[in-house]
């Protein structure tokens, strides 16, 4: 296991995640990163303009991937 870190940005805020997760494959990371941009999401229903926001995966080393929240605006389309 590894601990990978998800941090939320739009480019001018930012969502630091401070104590990061553990996980497995690198396929994990991916599905955690949707499940944090859904969790943001529904924590903020108010808000629209998503399409700027992206998870941005690190690990110890630097980051890894980038996943758009548009990823999970799609999804509930």
């Amino acid at each position: 296991m590894a601990i990978h870190y998800f941090h939320c940005t739009d480019g001018v805020d930012l969502i630091l995640d401070r104590h990061g997760r553990d996980t497995k494959a690198f396929q994990d990371i991916i599905v955690k990163a949707r499940e944090v941009a859904r969790e943001i999401m529904t924590a903020v229903p108010s808000y629209r303009e998503w399409d700027d926001w992206a998870v941005h995966i690190y690990d110890e080393a630097g980051p890894l991937e980038v996943v758009p929240f548009a990823d999970q605006t799609r999804a509930a389309a």
